[in-house]
């Protein structure tokens, strides 16, 4: 059966999205992770998990059937997934309760207090006499090696081929070096079960979108490379006063990849043709995209109130015809569309492709990420081996067939249903939701966001959101070079880290100090040569030092 699922998997899933051109590449929230506890690591200490391993372990693997019969009460402090807005607390959820029937392990659910900061809460658990059995967060590696080591929780090693068979198989599926790679640490342990996407499709929910109705009545092309784009946003100013409108927090690559650059308006560093790390805004690239915003600012055609806006200011101009092209998040999209169904009819938002150099050109750099997440399972050491075994079949759950679709999609027939080609649609009850389809699916499901102990489906993330929102994916991750550049999840040492927090840190807030500052005309980008030198005194170096040497040991791993 896992091998059936996984073919589903990795076979029809992933080839059906490459065929339609998707060879694109989330943490949803913005909260911080826990990147800076690290342990010092050698190359000699590295260890491999070989396929050899991976083939016998099967037949050592637990009979795990679910739901587990006589199993411990467990303790889980978690940030994701959440709670619908109108449960007070877990039991009344839908989902956390079928969980927990479908399981057979009742789990007491404990998460950060509304509106705080996860990483702060996150530390501050750490400090507590009493831990909960699992702890649910973004835990860099080289963090729960550190925690191992200090028998805060268990090395999973030797146990996730037996009492997580379907999670170990998952990682040793073909096309899964890169997550198996993610998943251990630099001395070849596994500390912990992470979540995962289906494909690579998943992290692209972020691209450009434009007002295809405005197209037709002009009779224009969709734009392709930077050209084009400023003929349609002076033809949308001349013909409807509407201009190129997106909230800052949501530019991410912006219109880098129409003049080969790596970054939008943040500090980025990136994998070059040669395997060497690069600082994309040191980069003569990120200069000229900055150029073309300079200028279209100057023409008038960014509105003024981009640097500023929330989605809901940016919403209440779309909805007032002062936008016709922007840079958004499936979700806005979807709110967009909906909108204009219900109060601006006519209105026909669409998603495009990301800008090229020129026509066929691949594009360099799209919003995107990996597949695997950074969102991790640990077991304590406050529970028994045996609780520790009962915790790790439970986390196995996700990655089984039937925990798969509970994750996603609910339970069939009252949550979704399943068409000729087995692919889910929502029902009614979902639909229907008095508190509309978002908060259903967060009330039924687990992988709105990431999933706990699971893979968050590609079907899940389109079906969530408006159909024209699904298809703009599809837009935005064609044709595209992406995953050549990405940085894979590294592991770092304490002095590496140290260099990211005490130098890194610094440069990310003074390249979006001068980047907004150039786009506006606050600063010459004449000078930027100077920026470069202060980039450079500031200990640019020194940063991707420690990137390329954690870089070299992942390659390595």
């Amino acid at each position: 059966m896992r091998r059936e699922f996984l073919k589903r998997i990795f076979g029809v899933t992933l080839i059906t999205a490459l065929a339609m051109g998707t060879v694109a590449c989330g943490s949803t929230d913005g909260t911080n992770t826990a990147e800076q506890s690290t342990v010092n690591v050698s190359e000699e200490s590295s260890q491999t998990i070989s396929t050899q391993e991976s083939e016998n372990s099967e037949e050592a693997s637990a009979d795990i059937t679910y739901p587990l019969q006589d199993a411990e009460k467990l303790t889980l402090w978690a940030t994701t997934p959440g709670i619908a807005s109108i449960y007070s607390d877990y039991t009344e959820s839908p989902y956390h309760m079928g969980l927990q029937e479908n399981t057979g392990v009742e789990v007491e659910w404990t998460f950060p207090a509304l509106g705080a900061n996860w990483k702060e809460s996150y530390n501050l658990l750490l400090t507590e006499d009493t831990l909960p059995d699992i702890i649910a967060y973004s835990i860099n590696v080289s963090a729960a090696q550190l925690l191992a080591q200090d028998g805060v929780i268990y090395d999973l090693t030797d146990y996730i081929p037996k009492y997580a068979p379907d999670y170990w198989e998952y990682l040793n599926a073909e096309g899964n070096e890169a997550v198996l790679k993610a998943a251990k640490s630099e001395d070849g342990r596994i500390y912990g079960v992470r979540t995962s996407v289906e494909t690579e499709l998943n992290p692209t929910y972020i691209g450009p979108v434009i007002r295809q109705d405005w197209l037709d009545e002009l009779n224009l092309e969709v734009p392709v490379t930077l050209v084009d784009w400023e003929n349609v946003l002076v033809a949308f100013k001349e013909k409807y006063n509407a201009k190129l409108g997106f909230v800052k927090g949501k530019w991410n690559m912006g219109i880098a990849s129409g003049v080969n650059a790596q970054a939008g308006l943040s500090a980025e560093y990136y994998v070059d043709a040669d395997g060497k790390i690069q600082f994309a805004n040191a980069q003569p690239e990120w200069k000229e995209s900055l150029e073309v915003l300079h200028k279209w600012y100057e023409m008038g055609l960014i509105d003024q109130d981009s640097f500023t806006m929330n989605d809901d200011a940016l919403r209440t101009k779309v909805l007032n015809n002062e936008i016709g092209v922007s840079i958004t998040a499936m979700s806005q999209l979807t709110n967009w569309c909906l909108d204009a169904e219900k109060q601006n009819p006519g209105a026909v938002w669409v998603g495009m492709e990301y800008p090229r150099v020129a026509a066929g050109v691949p594009t360099s750099r799209i919003q995107g990420g990996n597949r695997s997440g950074s969102f991790v399972a640990v077991i304590t050491k406050e529970c028994t081996e045996e609780k520790m075994i009962t915790a790790l079949k439970w986390l196995n759950y996700g990655y089984t067939e039937d925990g798969f679709m509970y994750q996603n999609f609910g339970t069939e027939g009252t949550n979704y249903t399943l068409d000729s080609d087995g692919k889910p649609h929502w029902t009614d009850l979902m639909k229907n939701d008095p508190d509309g389809l978002e908060q259903a699916i967060i009330k039924y499901t687990g992988t709105y966001s990431s999933a706990l102990g699971g893979i968050q489906s590609t079907d899940m993330v389109l079906i969530k959101n408006h159909e024209t929102a699904a298809e703009a994916v599809y837009k935005w991750a064609q044709n595209t070079d992406n995953s050549k550049y990405l940085l894979p999840s590294l592991a770092m040492t304490d002095e590496e880290s140290l260099v990211i927090t005490d130098v890194a840190t610094p440069i990310k807030a003074y390249v979006g100090e001068m980047a907004l500052k150039y786009v506006l005309g606050e600063a010459s980008l004449d000078d930027f040569d100077a920026f470069v030198a202060e980039l450079d005194k500031m200990g640019l170096q020194k940063c991707l030092d420690a990137y390329q040497a954690a870089y070299d040991r992942y390659l390595a791993r």
